[in-house]
């Protein structure tokens, strides 16, 4: 995984609302992500909630430690339960 200390600046939905979200910028699979919530087992830390970054929208911020991200993203857990 890449450093924590990585940062995306990013706008953010959950449900209606849209604002701009600063998130610790990872790879899960080989594919940049925001971690929105990590997990924290024995000594170490995993992605809990995280949502996909389109690679081609990721662009260098202010610091090399900061990146910009061209797109919105959606929190996963405010998607609408669908009757099973």
């Amino acid at each position: 995984m890449a450093d924590a200390l990585v940062r995306v600046i990013h706008r953010h939905r959950i449900g209606r609302l849209t604002f701009t979200r600063v998130s610790p910028l990872t790879y899960v699979a080989k594919r940049p992500v925001a971690v929105l919530v990590w997990l924290h087992q024995g000594e170490g830390r995993l992605p809990g909630v995280y949502v996909p970054l389109d690679e081609a929208r990721l662009r260098p911020g202010a610091t090399r430690r900061i990146f910009m991200y061209d797109g919105e993203t959606t929190d996963p857990r405010s998607a609408p339960v669908r009757p099973g």
